[in-house]
């Protein structure tokens, strides 16, 4: 005796199955899927240009500056065989730099990405003030040597 079910077509109808595992009927749903995704990022509130400069900032901070520093400082790993990296840490150690580097810039506020986004605010809107930046009241360059002109 067969003691799991079997599922037939007479068991939920043809249309059931035909809608289940239409090949057709997968790339609908997963045609659906996508618009919903791209519908939800478009009602999303639009970023203003001081956060994105901010972040576009951040990123490359992060890339051009500290994940070369941990990739370089993960190569030096001199460690004995039980305590060395495995293939798989070897393999994924570049997406670990690239997470790790977006966390320090983001979590320590290097003063030059707030100088980075101010240069680009500035060549976004030529004309517009300088944006105020989230570094305290540390000293400027920029703002010093225009008032001096």
């Amino acid at each position: 005796m067969n003691a799991s079910p079997s599922i037939t077509s007479a068991s939920f109808g043809p249309s059931v199955l035909d809608r289940v595992s239409g090949p057709g009927q997968r790339l609908a749903s997963a045609q659906n899927q996508f618009a919903g995704v791209l519908n939800r990022a478009r009602e999303k509130a639009p970023e203003s240009s001081e956060s994105a400069a901010r972040d576009a900032a951040e990123q490359l901070v992060a890339i051009t500056l500290v994940q070369p520093l941990l990739a370089q400082l993960r190569e030096t790993n001199n460690a004995a065989p039980p305590f060395a990296p495995t293939p798989a840490e070897k393999q994924f150690a570049s997406l670990q730099d690239a997470r790790v580097a977006q966390d320090i810039v983001r979590g320590s506020r290097f003063p030059l990405v707030d100088q980075l986004a101010r240069s680009m605010l500035k060549h976004l809107n030529p004309g517009a003030p300088s944006a105020p930046t989230s570094h305290g009241g540390r000293h400027d360059p920029d703002t010093a040597s225009a008032g001096a002109s």
